[in-house]
């Protein structure tokens, strides 16, 4: 037996994982429903890029000098090869090689036409060429003759081409497009698995299509086997989930045309201009909002823990004792109240806080005693209006904007409406910056923009306008169902809402994460569904 050497040969799997990705308001759990439907469409004439090496079968020798491998098969499944030798000159010598021109190979005794000798070759699941020469003992060569045979000892190849390598989004369809390929023997049968259904494919290209993916991990995998009855397997497996979460918000409205008003005054010694004349700037704030049950109340932007800080609602006007107006009050009183409790004489912190004294100003709301208890109603809605010339001056947990909507989401269990309203130095309004307007409130225009409050200008000489267009935005609130979180709305995705388990399709729209209705919610329970990004 001739041994021309070992080969190893290592294949390699294709294993894919590609990672995807699907607050009042409770995010849906995602579904385990899984698709199982799919198509396959098999193209044969599409068999990938790998070709098929040609072989043509020994014929029985014509000539005195020959080589035929197998009795002149053209395929066989083992690499340990019988092969018939036949010289036209009495030869002493013979040389195999496992090339088709005699290169390779040593002299060895040749012991004549009788029998077959053995080769194992160190080639397979490829076309394999063997040649020989013969010589006699004068040194005589004979000419060289080949032939070649096709080892196939492996399963059909399974290459997949178009896959999922990157997120794929829930609902999105998904295409697989493989190929299966024998270069030997010939591809016999493919099957098709997935998510539990198997289907027939075949040789060539296969496209595999589902439509309408559902969250949950899945795998294609796919088996064949060649004429010899020899197989192979490979699969991918990806994950199918969403970059949204799915979110239900419950939320009852009730015949009240309640509103609770914070005003945050800014009486850092910045604000000297800005506090000039501050009753007659906001004296039109109480006849917008006249004939809703209103509650106002203010506290300044220092967070230091002291009498007029850290959220505590100032006292009254010439109101010992009391901390907030009502619209029980007359018209005259209240205006006059107001006015003369927003003129600050003090001079606070410079480090102005709205956002956090707004946190603040909740949290004691909540609480057993102090000025602020009875401020914020369980049944009544909420705005905030924040008056400065500069930014949130810090940034801890309680200045971030989204904590702030997150806590009174949670703490009010989506039911209470949220609009924050901002009387500052805009962002890229260079000329009030260059004069009174000591930064750009930056942070204060996100959380208004979040929640669709106004955005007023703290340098004009004269508030009413927009202090008229923050009343129309309270009294907007109560039109108003304030979400957890800023809804996506999309091809894919929208916002939908239920009173009483009915259809509810009043006209309304999208001002940051408040659902903005144009008339009065009648009485009931809502329900809303939407998408928000994780």
């Amino acid at each position: 037996m001739k041994t021309l050497g070992w080969v190893c040969v290592v294949a390699l799997s294709l294993n894919l994982v590609a990672c995807l990705d699907n607050q009042g308001g409770s995010e849906v759990p995602s579904s385990n429903n899984t698709n199982n439907n799919f198509d396959v469409e098999t193209d044969p004439n599409n068999s990938g890029p790998s070709p098929t090496p040609s072989v043509t079968p020994t014929p029985a020798p014509s000539s005195l000098t020959y080589i035929v491998i197998n009795k002149g098969e053209a395929l066989t499944d083992s690499r340990s090869l019988n092969v018939d030798l036949g010289s036209e000159f009495y030869a002493n010598f013979v040389k195999i090689s496992e090339s088709s021109d005699c290169s390779g190979g040593t002299w060895g005794p040749f012991q004549g036409n009788e029998g077959s000798q053995v080769v194992v070759s160190s080639k397979t699941n490829q076309s394999v060429p063997l040649s020989a020469q013969f010589k006699d003992v004068d040194g005589r060569v004979s000419d060289c003759v080949s032939s070649s045979i096709v080892i196939d000892e492996a399963g059909p190849q399974i290459i997949f081409a178009k896959y999922p390598s990157t997120t794929v989004e829930e609902g999105s369809d998904v295409e697989i497009v493989f190929t299966v390929t024998d270069d030997g023997a010939g591809v016999d049968s493919v099957t098709c698995e997935f998510a539990g259904v198997a289907k027939t494919c075949g040789a060539g290209s296969n496209t595999v299509k589902i439509p309408k993916m559902v969250a949950g991990t899945y795998t294609l995998a796919v088996s064949a086997t060649d004429k010899l009855n020899h197989a192979s397997g490979k699969s991918i497996t990806f994950q199918v989930s969403s970059m949204y979460k799915q979110m239900v918000q419950n939320v009852g409205v009730t015949a009240a045309n309640k509103v609770d008003i914070l005003i945050v005054i800014d009486n850092s010694g910045s604000m000297e201009y800005e506090q000039k004349n501050m009753a007659s700037r906001v004296k039109n704030l109480l006849s917008v909002i006249k004939g809703l049950d209103w509650q106002i109340a203010v506290t300044t932007t220092d967070p230091r823990d002291i009498t007029l800080g850290d959220g505590r609602l100032v006292q009254l006007s010439g109101k010992k004792g009391q901390y907030i107006l009502t619209s029980a009050m007359t018209d005259a009183d209240a205006q006059a109240t107001l006015g003369a409790t927003l003129q600050r004489s003090e001079t606070g912190s410079g480090s102005e806080q709205g956002i956090y004294v707004t946190y603040r100003a909740i949290e004691r709301s909540l609480a057993a005693s102090g000025g602020n208890v009875n401020f914020i109603r369980p049944d009544a809605q909420l705005a905030a209006l924040v008056i400065s010339d500069e930014d949130e001056s810090a940034n801890a947990t309680k200045n971030d904007p989204q904590s702030l909507l997150n806590f009174i989401s949670s703490t009010y269990k989506g039911q209470k409406a949220f609009s924050f309203h901002s009387i500052i130095t805009r962002p890229g309004d260079t000329a009030c910056k260059a004069t009174n307007g000591y930064a750009y409130g930056y942070r204060y225009e996100q959380i208004s923009k979040l929640t669709g409050g106004v955005i007023g200008d703290v340098c004009a000489a004269d508030y009413a306008a927009q202090v008229q267009g923050i009343a129309e935005g309270v009294r907007k609130t109560l039109k108003t169902i304030t979400l957890s979180c800023t809804p996506v709305v999309d091809s894919l995705r929208s916002v939908t809402v239920l009173k009483d388990g009915q259809a509810y399709t009043a006209k309304n729209s999208l001002q940051g994460l408040n659902l903005v209705f144009d008339d009065m919610l009648p009485v009931g329970q809502y329900q809303v569904y939407y998408s928000c990004v994780k």
